[in-house]
């Protein structure tokens, strides 16, 4: 533990262990004077440019007041200003600064309570996206923001999958790693941007760093993977242009008209959407005039989305079955379900709470508006969560010939929902899991002895159950998992498990490695 000293005069406890670190900084939890948790950034190169300091002196000023206005009302997040992870005290070095001190980015914003929900698992077929519904919801919030960035003149300059983080209910985004955003004027002239996110312009030589239509291009990037899930997304390579790859034949000509003047010519700025005008266009297209989705147009984008979704699928599937003919690894066999290990009384069933999407915000300075939200009407489904991994165990356990019948079934079906095969996470679990209501059941695995339960909730957390199999009676834990190319992922502490194709490893805090085989256990009913 050591202690930092902001700016304001407040001192910060920072904690040894890194939350993250990346080319730029490393990010560690801390505590201010009055026990709140922030995080401290630490720029690995001190700032020392004048014009810089001056910068992000104007941000942290301005930060602090949206910030501590929001936490006084109990509201961080709740309007389009205070969804920006806001530098909120500079440390400072001599004439340097070698830090900021940042909000702890909310919590709901997280996938397993450490890894934030990024856009990734909006916009990648591979990451189970959610239907359309909450991804325009997500997306209509990202637009508030930046519409809010472009009413204060601020450029974020990375926009990216990595740096805006959502959540599905109540639908809506935050910003991150926004401690180098700029203003529209004087033009940025040094910065940092993503690979597949850069400007055009700036792998053309004709602007030294990204600017406010920048921002533009990347919001319409975020749009285009967002919305269709495709991975074709336009680039820029060599003076050579690649435009975007496809859309949905019934697309609503408005949205195709916003995406030809954002990514038809890619060296003009005139033609490219504000966030405003992407806001105005997704709302008037997908909601009807209290604020509930209209059916028809999420239909487009569902049935769109289904083809790379397929796609994945198939791609997944070709690279098991090569890499089963290499190295054959047998899936693990099903068999009926034995009395599991005991475990605590559940508490009385509860209702899913019903998915929200918030109603507009108004992009005014700093006043904090509150947020109204309206409900949306239910939508249908679309490729469930279990669903790609279900068929991959098919695929592995069956080979193609299953995964022939079962496509040819669901095809007749009219799509890939799975509704009757769909389980609920066992109630006893689920009281183990926030958010665990309507939570369902991805595998029930056993060993020698372990009892072992994979479950996911309904905003697409993933959590690992264990149980010993011979002592009922011991403690048992639930923890939050991610997935990962051969199975899954939990660590705890100082102990790691992972469920890799047949067999379960667990890491113990020696570094030791124990390996056990795993059979999948077929519930009743």
């Amino acid at each position: 533990m050591r202690h930092v000293m902001g700016g304001s005069g407040r001192q910060y406890a920072v904690e040894d262990t890194e939350l993250n670190s990346g080319g730029q900084a490393k990010l560690y939890r801390c505590r201010d004077d009055k026990g709140l948790v922030r995080v401290y950034k630490e720029y690995l190169k001190p700032l020392h440019d004048s014009a810089e300091i001056a910068q992000l002196s104007g941000l942290q000023r301005m930060g602090h007041d949206i910030v501590a206005r929001a936490e006084a009302q109990r509201s961080l997040a709740g309007t389009a200003s205070s969804s920006v992870n806001w530098p909120i005290d500079l440390v400072r070095s001599g004439h340097g600064v070698k830090g900021v001190v940042l909000p702890l980015i909310p919590g709901e914003f997280m996938r397993d309570g450490k890894s934030p929900r990024t856009l990734d698992f909006l916009s990648l077929a591979r990451a189970n996206p959610p239907q359309a519904s909450v991804r325009v919801g997500v997306l209509i919030r990202v637009c508030d923001i930046f519409a809010y960035l472009e009413s204060e003149q601020l450029v974020h300059g990375d926009v990216s999958a990595k740096n805006v983080v959502w959540r599905p209910s109540p639908s809506h985004a935050y910003l991150i790693d926004s401690d180098g955003m700029r203003s529209f004027s004087p033009a940025p002239t040094n910065g940092v941007c993503t690979p597949g996110w850069e400007d055009p312009r700036l792998q053309a030589g004709k602007i030294k760093a990204h600017d406010r239509y920048s921002d533009r291009y990347a919001l319409a990037l975020a749009m285009y993977k967002g919305l269709f899930l495709n991975p074709g997304a336009p680039f820029y390579d060599n003076g050579t242009w690649t435009g975007a790859s496809g859309f949905p034949r019934r697309l609503d000509p408005r949205l195709r008209d916003l995406f030809t003047r954002a990514l038809g010519k890619p060296l003009t700025t005139d033609g490219r959407p504000t966030a405003a005008q992407w806001r105005q266009t997704l709302t008037s297209v997908f909601l009807d005039g209290t604020g509930n989705f209209q059916r028809q147009p999420l239909d487009v984008l569902d049935a769109y989305a289904k083809q790379h979704r397929d796609a994945h699928t198939q791609k997944f599937r070709a690279g098991a079955a090569g890499r089963g003919t290499a190295t054959p690894t047998p899936a693990p066999a099903p068999v009926v379900a034995a009395p599991p290990a005991a475990r605590r009384p559940a508490p009385a069933p509860q209702t899913p709470a019903r998915q929200l999407i918030a109603a507009p915000v108004r992009a005014t300075p700093v006043r904090a508006t509150p947020i109204r939200a309206t409900p949306v009407r239910a939508a249908s489904n679309s490729a469930s969560p279990w669903w790609t991994v279900m068929l991959i165990l098919v695929l592995a356990a069956g080979g193609g010939v299953a995964y022939k019948a079962l496509t040819e079934q669901q095809q007749e079906q009219g799509d890939l929902r799975s509704d009757t095969a769909t389980r609920p996470c066992p109630a006893e679990i689920a009281a183990d899991i926030p958010d665990g209501a309507g939570a369902v059941l991805l595998h029930h695995y056993v060993t020698n002895w372990h009892d072992i339960t994979l479950c996911r909730t309904a905003g697409d957390t993933l959590y690992y159950h264990g149980a010993l199999l011979k002592s009922p009676d011991a403690d048992t834990i639930t923890i939050p998992a991610t997935e990962t190319s051969t199975g899954y992922r939990a660590p705890k502490g100082d102990y790691l498990y992972e469920i890799d194709g047949s067999q379960v490893l667990v890491t113990l805090p020696s570094g030791k490695t124990k390996s056990y085989r795993l059979t999948e256990v077929i519930d009743p009913g």
